[in-house]
């Protein structure tokens, strides 16, 4: 099989008879424990966290059937604990997606690749009638975001975004307080994320590629460049090529939380600037200092910054005319303990109270209900990080229309809302 090529219809059909799986029976099923049948695209270390978390669920009907890598090693890890658990044999391992996005007996995909590797793999099982999971930052460019939110809402399917945070009480509760007032009047909100945790000097070599590792399909739809080992794997985050730095791999989480709160789930900012720091040699190229400011149009500042205490977690603070509201993974703080006990009164706004992000989609699959982190809010999340990025590298304010996601007045940025793509990958094939 090319890895350059499309899989033909053909091809594909033959690839799939080699799975055996006994179909699952999403829907019209009755009864609560039908199976769902999961497909893995990624399985380093996010692919293999998310593979744990499916695991937990297999007595609610969930069962990994394939998992697909472009590093075999990567893959047979993956394959051999999914065996250990579920207790079976036979997991299917491959290294091109399209096994898995295109097979008839897999019910939902969950992406945890590279964050240039995002769009394609969940547009591609999408179109061929499966639901999705996809890790945070959603995708790598506005443009991705915008047509896999379209393609999603025209195929009905399901999608849900790895922005965890919204399944847990401390930061609904957060969201909660604002949302109903009990702050008053939001002011502004500063968002903290950590300091960049690998580093790469002036100078670096090619290396050999090592077995294993499908090293041009890892590449995919980015630009050619030598294979060197603090390229691929974890480091692909600090490398513009392939992801937007700690803007979006943390900027995520906490962004989408300032948004959720500010009841943005559907819109955005009308103004970005920026002024952070970037590397000027060497192989990485993400920002090492973040440092951005976007405002709404009820002129509340969200300004995200670098933290400088070590600390890797983020967190957000709000600011209203009664005080201010901090949360984060490990804590909830407040300017008045008060703000820490409200007591919700009938009528006012609740989240959904999700617990387990996984376990939620896992019920939207069943219920074809919008998740708590559907792909149409992560993308307006990931849009936030990525404007923060694009105004960091023009370093001046930016105008930004979020109804029809477009720049006011400037055309450089506008270019900067999608990528170039190499041959032959594309978003509409």
């Amino acid at each position: 099989m090319n890895r350059r090529t499309f899989l033909r219809s053909t091809g594909m059909a033959a690839a799939a008879s080699t799975f055996h799986i006994v179909p699952s029976r999403v829907l019209g099923a009755d009864a609560p424990s039908r199976q769902v049948t999961f497909g893995f695209v990624g399985t380093g270390g996010m692919g293999m966290a998310n593979i744990d978390r499916v695991l937990k669920l297999r007595d609610q009907g969930a069962r990994i059937v394939a998992v697909c890598d472009v590093d075999r090693f990567h893959a047979e890890k993956a394959a051999r604990r999914v065996e250990t658990v579920q207790g079976d044999r036979g997991i299917h391992i491959c290294g091109d997606f399209r096994e898995l996005t295109r097979s008839p007996r897999i019910d939902a995909i969950v992406i945890s690749t590279p964050d240039h590797w995002h769009a394609l793999p969940a547009l591609d099982a999408i179109r061929h009638g499966k639901d999705v999971f996809v890790e945070k930052p959603l995708t790598h460019s506005i443009r991705e975001g915008q047509l896999l939110v379209e393609e999603l809402r025209k195929h009905q399917r399901v999608g849900q975004h790895g922005t965890m945070q919204r399944s847990d009480r401390k930061f609904q509760y957060a969201a909660e307080v604002i949302l109903n007032g009990r702050l008053g009047k939001i002011e502004r909100i500063e968002v903290l994320i950590p300091a960049n945790n690998k580093h790469c000097g002036a100078t670096w070599k090619p290396e050999p590629v090592p077995p294993g590792l499908d090293y041009d399909f890892w590449l995919g739809p980015a630009p050619w460049a030598p294979y060197t080992s603090q390229r691929t794997h974890y480091q692909f985050r600090f490398i513009l090529d392939y992801a937007g730095g700690q803007t979006t791999n943390w900027g995520a989480h906490y962004i989408d939380i300032a948004q959720w709160a500010l009841d943005m789930d559907e819109s955005g900012p009308v103004e970005v600037v920026g002024c952070g720091e970037f590397p000027t040699t060497g192989l990485f190229t993400a920002p090492t200092r973040v440092d951005f400011t976007a405002t709404y149009a009820n002129s509340v500042r969200l300004r995200v910054r670098t933290r400088t205490d070590g600390v890797m977690d983020g967190n957000v603070r709000f600011y209203g005319e009664r005080g201010w509201l901090d949360v984060s993974r490990s804590k909830l703080t407040a300017s008045d303990p008060a703000l820490l006990n409200i007591q919700f009164e009938p009528g006012e706004r609740r989240v959904t109270p999700s617990t387990d992000h996984m376990g939620n989609f896992l019920e939207c699959i069943r219920t074809r209900q919008r998740p708590v982190s559907d792909l149409a809010i992560g993308h307006r999340t990931t849009t936030v990080c990525n404007l923060g990025n694009i105004a960091m590298m023009l370093r001046r304010p930016l105008k930004w229309d979020p109804q029809h996601e477009v720049f006011i007045g400037d055309e450089q940025a506008n270019r900067m809302l999608s990528r170039a793509y190499r041959a032959p990958w594309s978003l509409y094939a």
